[in-house]
């Protein structure tokens, strides 16, 4: 009878040790943390959340994240400054109504900054200014434009079209030069 138990013992030991061995596999955490790569701030009642900036490393960059409005007041985002270049919000001042979520990027509202020193791999300097809430600066990092971020720049800024200074032809500017058509009568 010792020896079936002895089997029985020899048989369920490598089983338990498995079980046993797998347990501390799967530690729970203690505390939360964000799963994704950006940055997480707060400016009053306003969360970044997901801060990042994409550069193709020569100067061009694009900023996403996303804002939620925690407060009692509708705010805006009014500037945002990347390194030390004020970046251009595409469609104005950012609306955060309360209670409201706000998403910046290159499907979303648009922040883009050109001559940036943004080399990816690195962080840079990021700079919220709102209307109401305080002014918030992260370390953000730079994602290289590719991937998943390939399409995420802008194309370059289009400078106005200067026009020519008006310069002098010898033709009558402005309204037409009259010509005398005969039926006019000579003053006294």
């Amino acid at each position: 009878m010792k020896v079936a138990v002895r089997r029985l013992v020899l048989a369920a030991a490598p089983v338990l040790l498995l079980g046993v061995a797998g347990c501390s596999i799967h530690e729970q955490t203690q505390r939360w943390y964000p799963a994704d790569n950006g940055v997480n701030a707060e400016a009053g009642d306003i969360g970044l959340r997901n801060v990042q900036v994409v550069s193709d490393g020569e100067g061009t960059a694009t900023v996403i994240a996303t804002l939620t409005n925690r407060g009692g007041n509708d705010d805006e985002l009014v500037e945002v400054v990347i390194g030390d270049v004020t970046a251009e919000l595409a469609d104005g001042p950012v609306q955060l109504p309360v209670s409201g979520v706000a998403d910046l990027g290159p499907d979303a509202d648009r922040v883009d900054g050109f001559d940036v020193e943004a080399d990816p791999g690195h962080t840079v300097a990021v700079e919220f200014r709102f209307d109401n809430a305080p002014r918030t600066t992260v370390q953000a990092l730079v994602r290289p434009a590719e991937g998943a971020y390939a399409e995420a720049l802008p194309a370059e800024p289009v400078e106005p079209a200067e026009t020519p200074a008006d310069e002098p032809t010898g033709e009558p500017t402005g309204e037409a030069a009259e010509e005398p058509t005969g039926t006019e009568t000579p003053a006294e």
